[in-house]
């Protein structure tokens, strides 16, 4: 049996008169299923959490976007016996670009009722002081790009351009005017036991499963979902005229190499800052913090794609 779970704001809302077109092969191909509708935010975390509990193997299909499978990833009880399946339908789309899925969701949904491939990928932890916990499929990050994923989700135009098909530009947008007036901090940074960067003038640290963040900013274009690694982006010492030059250079993966900008690889990393910082988790950010440690886990999940 195949599951589905269905943000029913994503695609502008048109994503209704896609899931009749996906049912009718459904249907053709006389697949048993059964489809749940998120109806406000965080649903879909009540929703994995009931699918994943128990020992049942169960195959999962999520339609939406980053966030709503970040969600999702953060109700799971297990991995074991779980395997998902994704259909981009979002705005910004990362995990798909970084997983090289289609936005062709017919093309997509074949592989998936096809069963020919499967993957084993990673998820990142994040650990916070007071015992919290997040996941990630794509990646996490403190300072300018927290802080960038927090205006956006509290700006008045991110549902009008949602509403156009064109919600991703809204990171560039806020990015961008953000780069004119971005701050830094001081900071430390610890990775795998090891302190590879300290002092002032950190502008962000960006922990990578895949790629990109933000709508294709390829923050880390040689992370890797399945080698058991993060990889890390560090813009650090950029004067302040150069970081509306060199940070755009990330949408091409051309910021590698350019002074001030930092790339490591591990699994377990601590940073450290002063003062407190925007944090986010697959672009979804909460309060702000002073120290995060973030890790790659020990368990995989199975990909269908």
């Amino acid at each position: 049996m195949l599951y589905f779970v269905m943000n029913p704001n994503a695609r502008s809302g048109h994503i209704e008169e896609i899931w009749k077109e996906i049912e009718q092969e459904l249907r053709i191909q006389k697949k048993v299923y059964y489809c749940y509708r998120t109806k406000r935010k965080k649903d879909a975390v009540r929703i994995a959490r009931k699918l994943t509990q128990g020992k049942n193997r169960r195959k999962i299909v999520i339609l939406g976007g980053d966030g709503t499978l970040n969600e999702f990833l953060n109700g799971m009880r297990r991995t074991k016996g779980i395997e998902l399946g994704y259909l981009p339908l979002g705005s910004g789309n990362d995990f798909a670009r970084g997983m090289k899925i289609s936005r062709d969701y017919r093309k997509e949904l074949q592989k998936i009722l096809k069963e020919n491939k499967k993957r084993k990928i990673d998820y990142g932890l994040v650990d916070f002081p007071d015992g919290r916990r997040r996941r990630f499929f794509v990646s996490s990050g403190i300072g300018y790009d927290a802080k960038i994923c927090f205006e956006a989700d509290h700006s008045r135009w991110k549902k009008v351009l949602n509403q156009c098909g064109m919600g991703k530009l809204i990171y560039l947008l806020i990015g961008l005017r953000g780069l004119m007036r971005a701050e830094t901090y001081r900071g430390s940074l610890v990775i795998d036991g090891k302190e590879v960067l300290y002092g002032d003038h950190f502008l962000f640290v960006s922990f990578h499963n895949l790629p990109c963040e933000g709508g294709g900013f390829f923050f880390c274009p040689n992370a890797d979902a399945g080698d058991g690694y993060l990889d890390v982006c560090v813009a650090k010492g950029i004067s302040k005229w150069k970081i509306p030059l060199v940070i755009p250079l990330a949408a091409f993966g051309k910021h590698v190499g350019q002074k001030g900008v930092y790339q490591f690889r591990g699994k377990e990393m601590v940073i450290r800052c002063r003062p407190e910082q925007h944090v986010h988790t697959d672009g979804e950010t909460k309060k702000m913090e002073k120290r995060i440690r973030v890790r790659v886990s020990e368990k995989q999940i199975i990909f269908m794609n």
